[in-house]
């Protein structure tokens, strides 16, 4: 699935992420990627977006269940910038 694609998906299942391209991220019109601006937001559901303190824990790696379920089914996976940056890139 292509990036703009993607982000919409996301930010239609999980508003709270505000997927956005990494071009805004990286303030550079060559990055492919998706930031999510909301990665320390919590979700409807109560669960965080990302949470690196789960990400040994868990088989998502502190990602949302939901985010990263549809991200390994559009083959994308998320990486974490620091402890409260999420970004996903294509497979």
């Amino acid at each position: 699935m292509n990036e703009a694609d993607l982000i919409l998906e996301i930010n239609e299942y999980i508003p709270e992420a505000r997927a956005v391209s990494t071009k805004e991220f990286y303030d550079n019109e060559d990055s492919k990627g998706i930031w999510f601006k909301g990665s320390e937001d919590i979700a409807s559901d109560g669960t965080i977006v990302f949470d690196c303190n789960e990400s040994y824990r868990s088989d998502t790696q502190g990602i949302h269940p939901t985010l990263y379920d549809i991200l390994e089914k559009a083959g994308w996976y998320g990486q974490p910038y620091d402890a409260g940056t999420l970004l996903a890139y294509e497979i």
